[in-house]
C-alpha cells in the first residue's frame, strides 16, 4: 500500500483486486508490491507458448486456424470463420519464425517477462489484457448490424428485393373501404355513415356522407341480426 493517490479506471479492481505473492517461506520477495498471480499466469503462458509454437508449428497453427474457425462462425459467420482462420494460421507460422530465430535468453527470459508486465499493467477500459482481447476480436469478426440472426447490409447502400408484398387494410383505416358484413354482429363506425333504407329483407346497405342526395338515415352503428348482411360502398 503506497499513500499516493491512484486513479480507479474500473469498479473491477476495488472489488476484484489484484493476488499478489509478498513473500515464500517467509523471505519477502525483493519486489515492490509483490508478484501478482496474473503476471506468473501470463509469464508462465508466454514460456510455453515460446517453447510448443517453434518445435509444433503446424500443429499450433492448425490447432489454432481450428478454434478461430468455431469462433467466428459463432460470431460472424462462414465468411469471418475462414478470414479469422486463414490470419490465425499465417500469424503463428510468422510468430513461430520471428521466435525461433531468438536466442535462448530473450525468447525464455525476457519475452515471457516483457509480454506478463505489459499485459498486467494495461488495463483498456478497465479490462484485463485477455478480456480486451476477446472483446475487440469479436466486434470485428461480427457484422455491423445483424436481424434475426443474419447480417445487413452497409449503411448507405442500395439492395433491391425482387418479392412481392401483399397488405390489406384493416379497421383501423382513415378511410372508409367497401366491404361486407354477415351478422349476427354490431358494426361501428368512426364517422357518421348513412344507412340506405332498401326494401330487401336481410340485406342492408351503408355510405359514406357526402353531397350526394340522402336515401337514408345517418347512423354510427349498426346491429345485424343472424343472417343479415350488410355492404359497405365507400
Amino acid at each position: 500500500m503506497t499513500g499516493q493517490p491512484e486513479s480507479v479506471r474500473s469498479y473491477q479492481r476495488v472489488f476484484r483486486p489484484d493476488r499478489r505473492i509478498y513473500s515464500i517461506d517467509g523471505k519477502p520477495l525483493p519486489v515492490p508490491g509483490g508478484v501478482p498471480l496474473r503476471w506468473l499466469a501470463y509469464a508462465t503462458g508466454t514460456l510455453i507458448a515460446s517453447i510448443a509454437v517453434p518445435a509444433a508449428t503446424t500443429t499450433v497453427a492448425m490447432f489454432g486456424a481450428a478454434v478461430a474457425l468455431a469462433a467466428g462462425l459463432a460470431v460472424g459467420g462462414r465468411a469471418a470463420a475462414i478470414v479469422a482462420a486463414g490470419v490465425v494460421f499465417a500469424g503463428v507460422e510468422a510468430l513461430a519464425f520471428v521466435v525461433g530465430a531468438l536466442d535462448w535468453p530473450l525468447r525464455l527470459v525476457i519475452l515471457p517477462a516483457a509480454v506478463a508486465t505489459l499485459a498486467t499493467q494495461k488495463t483498456p477500459d478497465g479490462r484485463s489484457a485477455e478480456r480486451f482481447a476477446v472483446s475487440w476480436i469479436a466486434l470485428r469478426l461480427a457484422p455491423r448490424r445483424r436481424s434475426l440472426g443474419r447480417s445487413l447490409l452497409v449503411a448507405g447502400r442500395g439492395h433491391s428485393v425482387a418479392a412481392d408484398v401483399w397488405f390489406a387494410p384493416d379497421e383501423h383505416s382513415p378511410t372508409l373501404r367497401r366491404g361486407r358484413v354477415k351478422g349476427p354482429s354490431v358494426v361501428r363506425f368512426a364517422a357518421p355513415v348513412e344507412e340506405i333504407n332498401r326494401r330487401r329483407p336481410g340485406k342492408r346497405t351503408v355510405r359514406r356522407l357526402g353531397w350526394h342526395r340522402r336515401r337514408g338515415g345517418v347512423t354510427s352503428k349498426v346491429t345485424l341480426g343472424t343472417g343479415e348482411v350488410m355492404e359497405v360502398r365507400p
